[in-house]
């Protein structure tokens, strides 16, 4: 830690020295503390320590499930995600920013810094056991989150005839017919990377930029081989094969924001951190959608979920999010993370039997469905997720892993099979670009109630047992058309609660607007009575809160640090994650 200080301490801007200053004057307390408050967490049944802190108070700031690896392993580096509180008012100029650097501060003194998520009012890094509970000492402290691990959603393919079906089982084809390719929209694909292919860049380049938030990257742009797969679905032209091997929106551009690495595992922080760098730049590259085909098991309900919560700040300004339902089906329960989110769009996976017709498809069985705590059935629609061909990237790591899912084209290019709702994802995406080229003035709301609204039957001739559950493929197959050629539509997501950490994380720019409360007698309050300057600013306000009633396409969203982002002052140590394990699992 000495030498971790000083280093920090050669590096940091006057403000986080100061802060450092201002922490260094109660170190040796909280380090009493902590290793007092450690022996009621080590050992369940000993007498409870009375101090400055109550110790089950401060534990409820920590996440459960980091609790528990804490009191396993208490001399572990663990992933944590620290979340701070909102400042107080008069608001410092870029608040968010302000609330990541004490974060960081914190994380330096008791752990190992990562770097600052001003998205979230956060920052990463790691810790052990006693590190976490000096950090979660600190009043202005919010919660602690584990930095879990989030991995791309494929899984294995048998061996069978290729299939290049699914621009037509979702009316692609017909769309292109008459015009819409998807022309100046751009997909932010989140994923492992991707490569510099022909169907991206030729005859004109539509990789627009690229950025990486999961430490080296080799040799490769997309040492994994997923992200690739992923944007070809989306935006693939079949450059390279005469036109066999196309995506769903073929002139759509296309991002790549790196968070995971070669193997398909990221954190929540990396994703987090992803979707902090599309906010940042979306006016310069027109970015209207962000491609997730990752996740991790919910652990949590999506209000205590910080990856839900970018998601929904995200939404809210005008980024529509499209996420995996995960490949844990067929039973009920089992939608990841942050396909949780009600805001978010999330697509399960259908099987189109290789075949020119919808009427013999089914729903895969390891596609994910179910209604999360809190949350809306989900998946929200599906799409073909089986034997997709889209990119490949020789040599990669899913190249290596399964040779046997080369194919080739008759120009003799090679492409890549692959299998999940993964591959369903994007094709969804691309459909939703298709629908926003030829209706550019649809804000989040209005594009999911039309991809919603906008779906076709399919699975006819398939027999009985189709689903497990008749909300188990939502609203059902996505149909590119039917959505592109809607009519207006209702808003979705009315009457959603937001995330508790949206809530923290936008209250300088939500203070000062007029509090409409669902229940005026909630919970035996008097909620009329309330202002912003007496205002408890907790769950309980956040329950009852009207959100629907918050103007926020009038919110001051450039007061707000992500917006305009001072990047080299949240630092980010890309190589710090290849040097500490992930948990157990890998990319299959």
């Amino acid at each position: 830690m000495c030498v971790a200080a000083a280093r920090w301490r050669a590096s940091v801007s006057g403000f986080r020295q100061a802060v450092l200053n201002q922490l260094r004057s109660t170190v040796a307390i909280s380090l009493a503390l902590s290793c007092a408050l450690l022996v009621g967490v080590l050992a369940p049944g000993t007498p409870r320590v009375v101090g400055a802190s109550d110790a089950s108070a401060l534990l409820t700031q920590i996440d459960p499930d980091l609790l528990a690896r804490m009191t396993a392993n208490p001399l572990r580096l663990l992933p944590v995600i620290v979340e701070m509180r909102p400042a107080a008012p008069p608001f410092p100029i870029r608040p968010n920013e302000e609330r990541a650097q004490r974060a960081l501060a914190l994380l330096t003194l008791y752990g190992q810094p990562i770097g600052g998520l001003a998205l979230i009012n956060a920052a990463a890094g790691f810790a052990n056991a006693a590190g976490i509970t000096s950090i979660s000492l600190d009043p202005q402290v919010a919660f602690i989150h584990l930095d879990s691990t989030v991995r791309a959603a494929s899984v294995a393919s048998s061996n069978v005839p290729l299939a290049t079906e699914y621009p037509r089982a979702v009316n692609a084809d017909r769309v292109w017919q008459r015009g819409p390719a998807g022309n100046g929209v751009t997909v932010a694909v989140l994923d492992s990377g991707i490569n510099q292919d022909a169907d991206l860049t030729q005859p004109q380049n539509r990789l627009l930029a690229a950025t990486n938030f999961a430490g080296d990257r080799g040799l490769l742009a997309d040492a994994g081989g997923h992200g690739t797969h992923v944007a070809g679905i989306v935006a693939g032209n079949g450059q390279r094969s005469a036109g066999q091997y196309v995506g769903i929106a073929p002139a759509a551009n296309v991002l790549d924001v790196r968070v995971l690495d070669r193997n398909g595992n990221g954190r929540i922080s990396s994703v987090i951190r992803g979707i902090e760098w599309v906010l940042a730049h979306r006016t310069q590259y027109n970015i209207r959608f962000i491609n997730l085909s990752l996740g991790m098991p919910a652990r949590l309900p999506y209000a205590a979920d910080p990856l839900c919560a970018a998601v929904e700040i995200a939404w809210q300004r005008g980024v529509i999010v499209l996420a995996a339902a995960g490949n844990r089906g067929p039973v009920s329960g089992s939608v990841d993370s942050p396909g949780i989110d009600p805001y978010a769009i999330t697509v399960g996976a259908t099987d189109d039997r290789a075949t020119n017709t919808v009427d013999d498809d089914i729903l895969n069985s390891f596609s994910s469905w179910g209604t999360p705590v809190g949350s809306t059935p989900k998946p929200d629609v599906v799409a073909p997720g089986r034997r997709i061909v889209s990119l490949r990237v020789p040599g990669s790591y899913l190249d290596v892993l399964y040779p046997d899912r080369v194919t080739f084209a008759s120009t003799g290019a090679s492409y890549f099979r692959l299998t999940g709702t993964s591959m369903a994802t994007p094709v969804v995406t691309g459909a939703a670009a298709l629908l926003l080229q030829q209706q550019p003035g649809l804000d989040p709301d209005r594009v999911k109630a039309t991809l919603l609204s906008a779906t076709r039957p399919y699975g006819s001739s398939a027999g009985g047992g189709l689903l497990p559950q008749p909300s188990a493929d939502g609203h059902g197959l996505v149909d590119a058309l039917a959505a592109v050629y809607s009519a207006p539509r209702a808003p979705a997501n009315r009457g959603q609660r937001h995330a508790d950490t949206l809530a923290r994380a936008l209250y300088p720019i939500l203070y000062g607007q007029p509090l409409v409360w669902k229940d005026p007698g909630y919970l035996g309050i008097n909620w009329d009575s309330l202002n912003w300057t007496n205002l408890a600013w907790d769950n309980l306000a956040w329950d009852n809160l009207a959100w629907d009633n918050l103007a926020w396409d009038n919110l001051a969203w450039d007061n707000l640090a992500w917006d305009n982002l001072a990047w080299d002052n949240l630092a980010w140590d890309n190589l710090a994650w290849d040097n500490l394990a992930w948990d157990s699992g890998r990319l299959d």
